[in-house]
């Protein structure tokens, strides 16, 4: 980006340059974490804190692409280029308690306290040397409540601060909640905005899962999640002065991205005898995606403010056939069809079916499993916006085999 800035530092442009950029960085950690678990008859608490420190080394060196329209002599020689080296540290410290008032009722609480140091930037080329810290208490509340032993219900909120990059993925502390995952790599899909650094997390999720006499098990489940960023992305700043000296030099811009996911599934699967089961699921997603540069004024870029917006629905049906000597089948077919807005130009959708087949043994008590087949029957290529969330599916027909063996 180049920012283009009058003398009372307004943005008043903002352009795109090509540059051709070499980026790496490395990060170098340390992780100890101390847990504690007491439990009682009807009662469960769990204490623990987690230390994290670090270092992040990042090479950045842009050089203006030939064909930029922008004149060589208006930048450095190259137009930015720095090795920073910024430090990491987070503090965190939980506790949760866990109430069983009648066997058929749990209740959860719990406070978290994160207190987290990262550099500014050094994703968003051009990088530059600095810290921000952020820190967050963040309330926890969990119920799961059986009134029946055909009737389950579940609800869960919370609140919690995410990390910089792989540091998330070493903790003790829970990371579920009356079964809600309250813990993300990364809820903004990195297709669409990149890796994040430091996102707060807000979760709200409520099941209710139910078992008949007849073999029959429904479920219905609901779920908002929303993530917050906050981040420093490299930009140039233009001072409208003509060289020498070049008047294009390394900064930065703010950006904010605010994303809402709203999500309801049912499944309904049914046993028709030791060998045979059938099921249905179906998944609806909304997924909305506020992307806003502060500093860069609507009338005159108006993507510096713009609001996306993906609707997914994915319907899966399937027969299962397992036989007491080990060998199984499994035959699904799963449909999809999406529609988006809010984009410039506009973004078209998809609407596909996708057929998948399997064939498998597997070894008694459990001890291994060999199986193979064919994803994507028809070999159908696909169009998903990446704002949804989705597994990986294939783009062509697809044969595989895999062997599971259990210790």
């Amino acid at each position: 980006m180049i920012l283009s800035r009058n003398t009372n530092h307004e943005v008043v442009a903002l352009n795109v340059a090509p540059f051709d950029i070499k980026y790496r960085s490395v990060f170098e950690a340390g992780t100890a974490e101390l847990n504690q678990i007491l439990q009682f008859e009807h009662h469960i608490f769990v204490f623990g804190g987690r230390f994290q420190t670090g270092t992040f080394e990042t090479t950045n060196s842009l050089t203006l692409n030939p064909a930029s329209t922008v004149p060589a002599s208006f930048f450095d020689k190259p137009p930015a280029a720095s090795k920073v080296e910024d430090d990491f540290k987070r503090i965190s410290a939980y506790a949760y308690y866990t109430w069983q008032p009648v066997p058929e009722l749990h209740l959860t609480g719990g406070l978290t306290y994160d207190r987290l140091t990262f550099p500014t930037n050094f994703r968003q080329p051009p990088v530059f040397e600095g810290s921000t810290t952020r820190d967050r208490f963040s309330p926890k509340a969990a119920l799961v409540w059986s009134p029946r032993p055909e009737i389950a219900l579940r609800a869960a909120y919370s609140r919690s601060l995410g990390g910089v990059t792989f540091d998330e993925s070493f903790r003790l502390e829970p990371t579920q909640l009356a079964g809600f995952s309250q813990s993300f790599r990364n809820l903004i899909s990195e297709s669409v905005a990149g890796s994040v650094t430091a996102p707060r997390y807000e979760t709200i999720g409520a099941a209710l899962d139910l078992k008949f006499k007849s073999r029959t098990y429904v479920g219905i489940q609901g779920q908002f999640l929303n993530s917050k960023v906050s981040r420093e992305d490299g930009a140039f700043d233009f001072t409208g002065a003509l060289p020498p000296p070049p008047p294009i030099q390394p900064s930065s811009t703010r950006e904010h991205l605010d994303y809402d996911e709203y999500s309801i599934a049912a499944t309904i699967n049914q046993l028709i005898s030791t060998s045979w089961s059938l099921g249905v699921q179906y998944v609806f997603t909304r997924s909305k995606l506020h992307t806003v540069f502060p500093e860069v004024p609507i009338s005159i870029s108006p993507g510096a403010d713009r609001l996306e917006r993906g609707d997914l629905q994915q319907a899966t049906i399937f027969a299962i056939f397992n036989h007491p000597s080990g060998f199984f089948a499994r035959a699904e077919s799963q449909w999809y069809h999406q529609d988006n807005s809010g984009y410039t130009p506009a973004l078209p959708g998809d609407d596909f079916f996708m057929h998948n087949v399997f064939l498998g043994y597997r070894l008694r008590r459990q001890r291994g499993e060999l199986s193979i087949g064919v994803l994507n029957l028809a070999g159908i290529d696909y169009k998903l916006n990446p704002l949804n969330p989705y597994s990986e599916l294939p783009r062509e027909r697809v044969f595989v085999a895999r062997l599971k063996v259990n210790f």
